[in-house]
């Protein structure tokens, strides 16, 4: 059961909500203001008990999606907001987490189910997508889905065009769980630029200089730009700096 709704996020896990500690500092969100703007409104009109979108998050890997997903629970929980992250290995024990939240009406919640994605002829991600506005028992009034993931459609994506009939309905089959998220925001490869921007930002108060070179083989030997990666240099930096 619901022992209390004051912290802003639980996790869902076993039959039971568990609160979660969040930091009171986050990670700056640099180049993001739109997408920041965007989920906000969308959450605005939800707490404010009008129509809202599910919502999908989906893109480069450490752009910053659970970042924002976070920062909405201390920026909305005074408005009666809390998120509730599923982390059940059951999906259809969601009905009974419904049933929990429908005893509190003067809350608004957000099922989020962080980095989601489904292999090829993965059967769960028909359950998935049965819980998502799919089955006969709707979401409670006072709850939306959000989800993160580094796939746009969720599923990977191996079928191309063709004139099979067959393929092209396993092809809507995996782009109809996408269809369920109405609002989509993309996070996409940072430019050099920015990039770097972000990295001089977590360099603050450090006396490195020619650092920018070092930053850019920094990121892509861990695979690309990202506002992690730009924090992990920071970091890194400060560790092998010869004083």
């Amino acid at each position: 059961m619901i022992k209390g709704l004051s912290q802003p996020a639980h996790r869902w896990r076993n039959h039971t909500l568990t609160p979660i500690a969040l930091s009171r500092s986050s990670s700056p969100l640099i180049g993001l203001n739109d997408e920041q703007t965007l989920l906000d409104r969308n959450i605005e009109l939800f707490v404010s008990g009008k129509r809202a979108l599910n919502v999908l998050l989906w893109g480069e890997k450490g752009a910053g999606k659970s970042t924002m997903v976070r920062s909405l629970a201390s920026k909305y929980s005074p408005k009666g907001l809390r998120i509730i992250e599923f982390c059940d290995n059951d999906f259809y024990t969601i009905y009974d987490l419904y049933a929990m939240i429908r005893q509190y009406g003067g809350f608004k919640f957000i099922i989020y189910f962080d980095d989601v994605s489904f292999d090829d002829n993965d059967e769960k991600y028909r359950n998935f997508k049965s819980i998502v506005e799919g089955g006969l028992e709707e979401k409670p009034a006072n709850a939306l889905f959000m989800a993160t993931s580094n796939r746009r459609h969720l599923i990977s994506e191996t079928i191309r065009d063709t004139s099979d009939i067959y393929s092209r309905d396993d092809q809507n089959e995996s782009a109809s769980l996408y269809a369920r998220f109405g609002l989509s925001i993309g996070f996409y490869p940072l430019t050099r630029e920015l990039y770097l921007e972000i990295a001089a930002h977590y360099l603050q108060g450090s006396t490195f200089s020619g650092w920018e070179e070092e930053a850019m083989a920094f990121a892509i030997e861990r695979g690309g730009r990202s506002g992690r990666v730009a924090e992990q240099f920071a970091i890194y930096k400060e560790l092998t700096w010869k004083h």
